[in-house]
C-alpha cells in the first residue's frame, strides 16, 4: 500500500496566513525517501502553550555583532534533509575544524560534489575554500572526527554506489587527505545492490561509530530494503580505528522494528559520544523520538521512548484516524548530546499531525508545517518541554510569517495557487535544525534555524536567521532565543555548533541571498531560486554574551518594541577611501523607513534617496560614489526619529 503524507496549515490567532498550498515534494534525488505527494486543507488548533520548563525572564536588548568568517563556498546548497549533523569540531588546544558539502559548479548532477574543509589553529582559518578534500567519488554529508592518533578523519557518503568514503590527513589541520575506497557498501561486501548513505559518525576510545539510512530507486534497479518490517531502515555500524576493520556492519539496534517505525528516513537521526557513552537519537515526522544509549562503547544498548507518542509503527495512521487525535511529534530534525556527567540530552523541532484518508483511500496522516517550538528532553525528565522558539520582532504578540516560508513546490516542481515562492526544507517545521553544545561549566546551548519576522524577500518568503537558547541548570529551564546572525536580506540556515564550547560557541552555517534552496525550492517555470554561490560561514560567539543576554530579544515575555526607530552605524564604510562603491553595516533597533543623504565638505547635498522599509536588525547599505570627484564627503542615514552622519573619502 502506498503511503501518503499530507499537509495541513495551522489557522490560529498567532499566525497570519496567505494562500494554502496543495502538495509536498522534495526536488532532490538524495532527499529522504519518505517524500510523497500531499494536499493541503485548513485546520484549526492552537500552537501549544509554553511549558513551565521555558523560563520567562526579561533580557537586555543590546545587540552585539561578531565577525563572520567565510570558510568556503558551494553551489550545492542542501546541507541536510533535516538534522544538521557533525560539521564543526573544537579541539582541546583551541583549534577548530569544519566540513560541509561543497561543489565548485552547477554541472548537472553535481559530479564534482564532495566535502569542503577548513581549519583554524585557534587564531586564523585558512583562506576561503571551494574544493573538495576527497580524491575520488561523488561524495557529501561529511562528518569531522579527531582520531585517537591526533589526526583528523572525515566520513562522507558515496552517493553513486552507496557506502562511505573515509578520508584522513597526516596531521590535524593538513589539507592533504587520502581517501579510501567505499566502505560499508553492500555492493562490494554482500554483492547486493543497496545504497546506504546519509551517515553520522563519531570517533571515541579506539572506535568509529556510524549510523546511516538506506536509499532506494526502484526504477533505477535499487530496491527497497526491508528489515524487521521497516522499509529502508536506519542502521548502526562500528569500525576499529587501529586497523580499519569493520566490527559491526549495518545492524538494527535492539527493539528497532515495525512496532516503532514503518520507514526509516534520511537524516532523521543524530549521534554523540563522550568516552564510552554513545547516544543515538532517531525520529521522523509522525514517528517516535527514540534514544539508544550504550555505556560500553557500542557493545550493548538500552532503549528509551523520549516523547511517548501514542501512535507508532505500521499501525500509527489507522489508530490516529480512529482516535481523531491531533498529535505533537517531531519534524525529523534532531540533535543529541552527552554531557560531562554522561547524561543524554535530546533536541528536536516540534511537528504536529492528525490522521486522515488519502485521495487513494489509504490511511495516512496530515501535518501542520507552521510549528514554532523547539523541544528538549534529558534523561530523568518525565516529558520533553519547549526550549526555543521564534522572535516577535515588532512586539505585537503575533508572529507574522508568509505562507511561502512554510510551503513547498508541488509534485511537478511548480508553485501552487498564488504563491510567489516556496521555501520549506523537506517536511521540517518553521523552527527546526537544532544543534547543541556544552561548556566546561555545565551550561548548555542549542542553536537552530527560524524565519525572521519583518525580513521578507521580494518573492515574499521570510529570510531565516540562526537563534540560540541556553540553560544554566542542566536543561531544567531554558532562556531565549537570541539572534546570532542578524543579517537582514540574507538567508542563514543549516546551523551546526561544536559539541564542546570554551569561552566561545563555535558556529558554522550556510548563507546566501535567497530563502530556501535551489535543490529543493527552485521552480524552473517561476525562476524562484536559481543556482547561486553559497557561503559557508563561521562565527565565534562569546558565551558570556549569550549568558548575559546581550545579543537579542527574549520571546518568552514578548516585550514591546522600543518606541524610537534608532539607527546605529556598526562599522566604518569599507573600503575607505574608495572609487566606486563602499558598504556600511548598520543596525536598526526597530523596523522602519530609512533614507540616505550624501553631502560635500561645505554641506551641499550631492545625492539623496529613500532606502525603503527595513526590518529591525543588521543591514548592509551600499554607497555609490560614481560621478563624484575626489575628496571628503559625509553620508547621513536617517529614520523618522534619528540621524547618524559619518565621513568618507572618495579617490
Amino acid at each position: 500500500m502506498k503511503k501518503t503524507v499530507l499537509t495541513l496549515f495551522l489557522s490560529s490567532p498567532f499566525w497570519l496566513f496567505g494562500q494554502s498550498i496543495k502538495d509536498f515534494k522534495v526536488n532532490n534525488p538524495e532527499a529522504s525517501k519518505a517524500v510523497m505527494p500531499t494536499k493541503a486543507i485548513e485546520a484549526q488548533g492552537p500552537i501549544g502553550s509554553v511549558s513551565a520548563k521555558s523560563a520567562n525572564v526579561p533580557k537586555n536588548k543590546k545587540t552585539v555583532n561578531y565577525n563572520f568568517i567565510e570558510l568556503g563556498t558551494t553551489f550545492y546548497d542542501l546541507q541536510t534533509n533535516s538534522s544538521p549533523g557533525r560539521r564543526v569540531m573544537l579541539n582541546a588546544d583551541g583549534s577548530v575544524s569544519a566540513v560541509w558539502t561543497t561543489s565548485p559548479n552547477v554541472t548537472s548532477g553535481y559530479p564534482d560534489r564532495g566535502s569542503g574543509y577548513n581549519y583554524s589553529d585557534g587564531t586564523n582559518f585558512l583562506p576561503s575554500r571551494g574544493q573538495k578534500l576527497e580524491n575520488t567519488g561523488r561524495s557529501g554529508w561529511p562528518n569531522i572526527m579527531l582520531l585517537d592518533n591526533g589526526t583528523e578523519g572525515v566520513l562522507s557518503h558515496e552517493s553513486t554506489v552507496g557506502g562511505f568514503l573515509f578520508s584522513k590527513n597526516s596531521s590535524k589541520g593538513s589539507t592533504a587527505f587520502t581517501t579510501s575506497a567505499p566502505i560499508l557498501d553492500d555492493v562490494s561486501v554482500l554483492n547486493v545492490n543497496r545504497v546506504p548513505i546519509w551517515g553520522r559518525s563519531v570517533a571515541t576510545n579506539g572506535k568509529i561509530h556510524l549510523i546511516a539510512n538506506y536509499s532506494s530507486n526502484v526504477a533505477g534497479n535499487i530496491p527497497d530494503v526491508v528489515r524487521n518490517g521497516i522499509t529502508n531502515p536506519t542502521t548502526y555500524s562500528r569500525i576499529n580505528q587501529a586497523d580499519g576493520s569493520v566490527e559491526v556492519s549495518h545492524i538494527l539496534l535492539p527493539g528497532y522494528d515495525s512496532t516503532l517505525y514503518e520507514n526509516g528516513g534520511g537524516d532523521n537521526y543524530a549521534m554523540d559520544a563522550r568516552g564510552d557513552v554513545i547516544a543515538i537519537l532517531t525520529g521522523g515526522l509522525g514517528d517516535p523520538v527514540s534514544l539508544w544509549k550504550s555505556t560500553d562503547n557500542g557493545q550493548n544498548w538500552t532503549y528509551t521512548d523520549v516523547d511517548k507518542i501514542a501512535y507508532k509503527g505500521v499501525r500509527r495512521d489507522a489508530e490516529m484516524i480512529i482516535s481523531g487525535d491531533t498529535v505533537f511529534t517531531n519534524d525529523g530534525s534532531l540533535d543529541v548530546m552527552v554531557d560531562a556527567n554522561g547524561k543524554v540530552h535530546a533536541f528536536y523541532g516540534r511537528g504536529r499531525i492528525v490522521g486522515g484518508i488519502s485521495d487513494a483511500g489509504d490511511s495516512t496522516f496530515f501535518f501542520f508545517p507552521a510549528q514554532t517550538a523547539l523541544m528538549h528532553w534529558a534523561e530523568g525528565d518525565a516529558a520533553p518541554a519547549i526550549c526555543g522558539g521564534m522572535i516577535d520582532f515588532d512586539g505585537d504578540g503575533t508572529l507574522t510569517i508568509s505562507t511561502e516560508s512554510f510551503s513547498s513546490l508541488d509534485a511537478n516542481g511548480n508553485l501552487t495557487g498564488t504563491l510567489s515562492s516556496a521555501t520549506r526544507t523537506g517536511a521540517t517545521s518553521l523552527v527546526t535544525m537544532p544543534s547543541a553544545s556544552a561548556d566546561a561549566n555545565g551550561n548548555l546551548y542549542v542553536v537552530y534555524s527560524a524565519p525572521t519576522e519583518l525580513d521578507l524577500h521580494f518573492l515574499n518568503a521570510n529570510f531565516r536567521d540562526i537563534l540560540v537558547s541556553y540553560s544554566k541548570d542542566g536543561g531544567a529551564t531554558w532562556i531565549g532565543p537570541q539572534n546570532l546572525t542578524q543579517a537582514r536580506q540574507m538567508e542563514d540556515n543549516f546551523p551546526c555548533v561544536a559539541k564542546a564550547s570554551n569561552d566561545y560557541l563555535h558556529l558554522i552555517w550556510q548563507q546566501d541571498l535567497t530563502p530556501g534552496t535551489n535543490l529543493q525550492n527552485h521552480s524552473i517555470n517561476a525562476g524562484t531560486h536559481p543556482a547561486e554561490e553559497n557561503k559557508m560561514m563561521y562565527a565565534a560567539i562569546p558565551v558570556s554574551d549569550i549568558l548575559n543576554d546581550v545579543i537579542g530579544k527574549n520571546t518568552a515575555s514578548t516585550p514591546k518594541a522600543p518606541t524610537k526607530s534608532e539607527v546605529f552605524v556598526v562599522s566604518q564604510n569599507q573600503p575607505n577611501p574608495f572609487t566606486e562603491t563602499s558598504d556600511v553595516i548598520i543596525y536598526l533597533r526597530e523596523g522602519g523607513a530609512l533614507s540616505i543623504t550624501v553631502t560635500d565638505i561645505l554641506g551641499n547635498v550631492i545625492n539623496q534617496g529613500d532606502l525603503g522599509l527595513l526590518g529591525a536588525g543588521n543591514h548592509t547599505i551600499s554607497i555609490d560614489a560614481k560621478g563624484l570627484t575626489s575628496g571628503v564627503y559625509f553620508y547621513t542615514l536617517s529614520t523618522k526619529d534619528q540621524s547618524v552622519t559619518k565621513k568618507m573619502q572618495v579617490n
